[in-house]
């Protein structure tokens, strides 16, 4: 079987496609380690030279976690692409409670609980329509959008079973790759020429569409892996055009040096990021049982840690600032540990706390 049928249609014969995959966990629990690098350097990316050994630091990782979210979606996606390879599909209404269980309703719950938090901070004046306001454009952590976007991409479940039934993968990607591209351009010359339209910028699906079509086609047809030798090459030739386009937008951030436009390149290295990810996770898969456990866990911690690490970094900074520390050096390395160890110990608390509660 070739590795990638220009075609909609799975192949005849093939087994019955699988509910999930293990590897995508994997892949999920490393973007959510990659979201809270982007958050944690963002301070950095605006307050650090940008032509000192300081600016690079806090430049490289963060660019190359910005894959993260395109990844999310790709992995959804392919999740959405696997079940509708299946013979039979859950009906419509009941898939989408279960979507909005998982990821909408923590989402009411979460902004709720960060602006309670916010509150005695300052961060927040204290009214109901400015809590409507937050839950409605999704604004009041950097993380949120995020939930937004995808619930519009489950909303859409019988546009992409017609899709990935209808549309070889070829036109279906390059389609979604054009229209992406279109979306973006257009967003901001829409904003500028409708003030109420500022707000929904990013939070639109079709700016993300490409990588959650690319998913789509993954998981729908799910392509054989390569053979080692043309995987190696495969992986070293990704791991080029990642590293070119690193080095291109640090010319640009640190120098000024604008070659072109690399928003172009992005959709691009973000699909080979994507891809040299999850080769890592499909290396993995066979790991010894204590890194399996570890890696379970942290899938396990993944989404209550995506929703409560930002919450953490914002008193955590405020803390250390209080403290007299405004080195960015420090602020950053205080911001690091208390993202990572701090959410993850907010977890392990929690589900102590609920199996205290609710013991089995």
């Amino acid at each position: 079987m070739s590795a990638l049928h220009n075609t909609a249609h799975p192949s005849v014969g093939l087994e019955r496609p699988p509910s999930r995959l293990p590897v995508l966990d994997d892949f999920n629990a490393l973007c959510c380690l990659l979201v809270i690098m982007i958050h944690v350097m963002s301070l950095g990316i605006t307050d650090a030279d940008p032509t000192s050994w300081q600016g690079a630091v806090v430049f490289v990782p963060w660019l190359l976690s910005r894959c993260a979210v395109p990844g999310f979606l790709f992995s959804g996606g392919m999740k959405m692409g696997l079940e509708l390879a299946r013979d039979t599909l859950s009906p419509y209404g009941p898939y989408i409670l279960r979507r909005a269980k998982k990821v909408y309703f923590p989402y009411l719950f979460w902004t709720l609980f960060y602006y309670l938090c916010f509150l005695p901070i300052g961060y927040v004046r204290g009214s109901l329509a400015e809590l409507a306001n937050y839950l409605w454009f999704g604004s009041l952590s950097a993380q949120f959008y995020y939930v937004l976007v995808v619930m519009q991409l489950y909303l859409l479940r019988p546009l992409w079973r017609q899709l990935v039934r209808r549309v070889g993968w070829l036109a279906g990607c390059a389609g979604a790759l054009v229209v992406m591209l279109a979306a973006l351009w257009l967003q901001g010359a829409a904003a500028r020429a409708l003030p109420w339209f500022a707000p929904y910028q990013g939070k639109l699906f079709i700016t993300y569409l490409f990588y959650w079509v690319a998913g789509l086609y993954a998981g729908y047809l799910r392509p054989e892996r390569p053979a080692p030798a043309r995987r190696l090459w495969a992986i070293l030739g990704s791991g080029l055009v990642v590293l070119t386009y690193l080095g291109l937008c640090y010319l640009e951030f640190s120098a000024g040096v604008v070659f072109f436009n690399l928003e172009l390149m992005k959709p691009l290295s973000n699909l080979l990021s994507i891809y040299l990810l999850m080769e890592l996770c499909a290396a993995l898969k066979n790991c010894g049982p204590l890194l399996r456990r570890f890696l379970n866990w942290l899938y396990q911690a993944s989404l209550f840690v995506f929703f409560v690490h930002c919450l953490v970094l914002t008193y955590a900074t405020a803390i250390l600032q209080k403290l007299g520390v405004h080195s960015l050096s420090l602020l950053l390395i205080g911001r690091l540990v208390a993202a990572y160890l701090g959410s993850f110990l907010l977890y392990w608390l929690w589900t102590r706390l609920r199996q205290t509660i609710h013991p089995r």
